[in-house]
Order: structure tokens, then sequence, then C-alpha cells
């Protein structure tokens, strides 16, 4: 096998283990964070944790946050609120969670999350607060 492929095949392994990493930490996140706030909602709604320095927060985070018509967004500040954001292993700006209407967490995204990805899992959302209202 030549040198190219094996660099190849190194450099596919290691993408391979970060991803697989990520949705570990955001499914540890999502676990550890349920109920992390006090104020459910009637519908579902986005935690944005931000900070003065991010500069991907005000030109893309921001803006996609703007195009869901409706949506409680609560924005957070990831250094002056350290424990809420340690509850959602936030260590990457902008991070946004999805939460139910019941204030269980559903997605966490760390990193830029674009308004398509966010609407379809505050629909997620939204139809697992039905499904579980119709088993009720």
């Amino acid at each position: 096998m030549s040198a190219q492929l094996w660099a190849l095949a190194v450099v596919g392994a290691v993408v391979l283990a970060a991803a697989g990493l990520e949705t570990l930490r955001s499914r540890r996140a999502r676990r550890l964070s349920s109920g992390a706030t006090a104020a459910p909602s009637g519908q579902p709604y986005v935690i944005y944790f931000t900070g003065d320095s991010c500069t991907v927060c005000k030109t893309h985070q921001e803006p996609a946050l703007s195009k869901l018509d409706g949506v409680r967004v609560d924005k957070v500040d990831a250094v002056a609120d350290r424990a809420l954001a340690d509850r959602f292993h936030v260590y990457t700006l902008p991070t946004t969670v999805v939460m139910a209407a019941d204030g269980r967490t559903v997605h966490v995204n760390y990193g830029y999350a674009p308004a398509p990805k966010l609407e379809r899992q505050l629909a997620e959302a939204r139809g697992a607060a039905l499904r579980s209202a119709a088993t009720a």
C-alpha cells in the first residue's frame, strides 16, 4: 500500500473518531442537562450560548436564529453564566440547545447551527410532545 493511501486511511480514522466523540458529547450533554432550565414554555424553545468575542455568533448564528419566527430564544452569555454553560458542556461558541416545551433537552448543537437544522429540531421537539400527550 502506498504512503498516500496510508495517510488517507489515517485521516479518515481521525475524522470518524472525532465525529464519534462529538456524538457522544452531545448525547451526554442532553442526558445530563435534562430539566436544565426552570422556565418551561408552552412550545419548544432554544437556549443560545454566546460571548462578547464570538464573531460567528454575530455574523452567522444570530441571523439564523432571527429566521425562527415565533420561537423563544434565551440568549445566555457563556462566560457570565458559567454554571448553566457547564450543565450543557459548552466549550464551543456558539452553542444552541433545543428544549422541549416541558424543559427536556432535545438537541445540543456545538458550533454554528443553520436555521433549517434548528427548524427540523424544533419540529421534532413538537412532534415528541404530541406523541407523549397522545400516550398519556
